[in-house]
């Protein structure tokens, strides 16, 4: 470490070649415009261009480290951290009213700033060798790093879920002004939108797609998890670290592929270098702690998606105190890291999302019960039926299991408890345990040639091959209604306005965004009905609680509507649904305004469980006000 004083000349100048970098980056900027490039071409360049000369000039001069490839991907990996930061002030900003502030700016810019200097002093070039390992000992890294490109040249196009669309849709709609929770009624916590704003930030102003941002957002993420995977496992023999590296890279691309970037997808990947870092510390390994920190905060982008999560770091700090006894420690950087984010998370839903308390909890206290399967279906599933073989094959008496096999299997149950928690039966709910148990048997595999040891590893790889090659042949995301839709939108010219009246989002979503028309309604779709349908059958009559709120998604419905009058809207008749029991139409005209706007629309084709009905062309709706603009 060096002395104060040299830490200071340290800092004047990482601050120098700042202001160098940004004075290149922006002749070349100049440049790439004179020559024609356009804006965003030039500004990449810009980036980059600068990004390598302060790289250069950091490493030989601010810091007096090598400029190794592995240096670089640090530098890399932390400005991308510290940019993500800087934008993530200006959003948040935005979000509370504060418009094109320069004082904002400033704020975002100072953290910037002070966060890229830490990282490079302790991350970046704090963590040089003597020698740098060669291309030899690291042949496991680049092979994961040619599969990864491999991968995402094969599925930079991936089809997403509705999920995942409606997510960047919702983004698009907050950068546009929209407020969460008000202007739109979603389900979920803020974090995963919140998480989607600079990534449908970036796709605007690149001008792609929303879903081919998220596919490469989420190949960064998923490349960070092996950089850090591999970083743990620097100790382990090459072999033993492709193993492991192999598994988990299979485990979070086939298994994830069917529903990728969904949140268990994303909590898998978060979950994979925490659950090994986690079994280092077990084995009583100590790994430095700009790299301990990193990890903390990388698995509490996934780990905080979803509430149940939380049962994942529980479980293996318990085991962790179990292993270790009086030398464990709660004050570790990557448990102050995720206690910390759970703190600044909860107080941001408080201040920056209070209608999620206030409308949403309500809402789901009161009729979520409607999506809740029956344990059968629940425990019939084939990803369950496979976990009881994987822990029988796990807990057979093997020779001997390690601390990352042990410690994967507590985040596969971890992961299991979340899947029965939820009560839905999802496929998708099922991923996180599904690949973490893939990750646990890849972690027994022994190269011995004794017959115990090959028999011990034909069982397992048989045993891992069952789930990968399952989600290999299930294939990535199809939307079962996409013929159906297609069909009835066919007259229906891009860019118009198109509202599906169902208690299924997968009825309509992606294909609504993907095909470019616009959603008028603050729901992804009246999710609600289930409900009311099921205590409609057991009772005969909604509760008072339920009565309040179909009162108030009927007028919610009727208000999004006359805002933005579909030219063609479609009727699920709900027969093979959880909401069988009602008819749409009778139910959502009982507000007598909906009736009275439905009438001018004229019935048209009918394929399958949907029905078309047309707007008049003579009708001209007055719109009410406060309407919100759809982007």
């Amino acid at each position: 470490m060096p002395s104060g004083a040299a830490e200071r000349l340290q800092a004047f100048r990482f601050v120098v070649v700042g202001l160098l970098n940004t004075g290149f980056g922006y002749a070349v900027i100049l440049a790439g415009l004179f020559a024609g490039l356009g804006d965003m071409m030039a500004n990449a360049l810009g980036y980059i261009s600068g990004l390598i000369m302060s790289f250069a000039l950091n490493s030989r001069w601010t810091f007096r480290a090598s400029a190794s490839p592995a240096a670089f991907a640090r530098y890399f990996a932390v400005f991308l951290v510290c940019f993500g930061v800087n934008l993530g002030i200006v959003l948040a900003a935005r979000q509370l009213g504060f418009v094109d502030n320069p004082l904002v700016h400033l704020s975002g810019i100072s953290a910037y700033a002070i966060l890229f200097y830490l990282g490079a002093a302790r991350f970046v070039f704090g963590q040089d060798k003597p020698r740098s390992p060669s291309a030899r000992d690291n042949w496991p890294e680049l092979a994961m790093l040619t599969a990864l490109v491999a991968a995402y040249v094969l599925l930079w196009n991936i089809p997403v879920s509705h999920d995942v669309i409606w997510q960047m849709w919702i983004a698009r709609q907050m950068l546009g002004g929209a407020t969460l929770y008000k202007d739109i009624l979603e389900l979920n916590p803020p974090l995963w939108f919140w998480m989607a704003l600079p990534i449908e930030w970036v796709a605007v102003k690149l001008g792609v797609s929303a879903k081919t941002a998220i596919v490469t957002a989420v190949f960064g993420y998923l490349a960070f998890a092996i950089a850090l995977l591999g970083r743990l496992l620097t100790d382990w023999a090459p072999y033993r670290r492709a193993l492991l590296l192999v598994a988990s890279f299979l485990a979070v691309t086939l298994i994830g592929v069917s529903d990728f970037a969904q949140r268990e997808h994303l909590a898998l990947i978060a979950a994979v270098p925490y659950t090994v870092l986690i079994a280092r510390r077990a084995d009583g390994r100590k790994p430095d702690w700009p790299l301990a920190l990193l990890v903390g905060c990388f698995a509490t982008i996934g780990l905080a998606l979803k509430h149940y999560f939380a049962l994942v770091p529980i479980l293996l700090e318990l085991w962790l105190l179990a292993k270790t006894g009086r030398k464990w420690r709660p004050l570790r950087p990557e448990a102050i890291a995720m206690g910390a984010a759970a703190i600044l998370y909860a107080i941001a839903v408080v201040t920056l999302a209070p209608n999620y308390l206030q409308t949403i909890v309500p809402m789901l206290t009161n009729a979520y019960f409607g999506y809740e399967s029956c344990w059968i279906v629940v425990l019939l599933k084939p990803a369950v039926l496979w976990w009881a073989l994987a822990l029988a094959v796990f807990f057979a008496p093997w020779p001997q299991r390690n601390s990352c096999s042990v410690a994967a299997v507590l985040s596969a149950m971890g992961f299991a408890l979340s899947y029965f928690a939820q009560q839905k039966g999802w496929r998708y709910h099922a991923i996180p345990a599904t690949g973490m148990l893939v990750i646990a048997l890849a972690a027994l595999l022994e190269p011995h040639r004794s017959r115990v040891s090959v028999f011990r590893n034909v069982a397992l790889v048989f045993t891992m091959s069952v789930p990968l090659a399952m989600f290999a042949f299930i294939g990535p995301y199809r939307n079962s209604a996409e013929g159906a839709v297609s069909q009835l939108l066919q007259p229906v010219r891009r860019g118009s306005v198109v509202m599906m009246i169902t208690a299924n989002p997968s009825r309509i979503w992606p294909m609504v965004d993907d095909w470019g028309y616009m959603w008028p309604s603050r729901h992804f779709a009246l999710w609600m009905l289930t409900a009311f349908s099921q205590d409609i059958e057991k009772s005969g009559e909604l509760s008072p609680k339920l009565t309040e709120m179909a009162v108030l998604v009927r007028s919610q419905t009727v208000f999004d509507l006359n805002c933005n009058p579909p030219d063609i809207i479609i009727v699920d008749n709900l027969e093979r649904s959880k909401a069988s029991g009602l008819e749409p139409i009778s139910f959502l005209s009982e507000d007598r305004a909906f009736g009275a706007f439905f009438a001018n629309y004229t019935k048209g084709p009918s394929i399958e469980r949907f029905t078309s009905y047309f707007k008049s062309a003579k009708w001209q709706p007055s719109q009410p006000r406060d309407c919100r603009t759809i982007f």
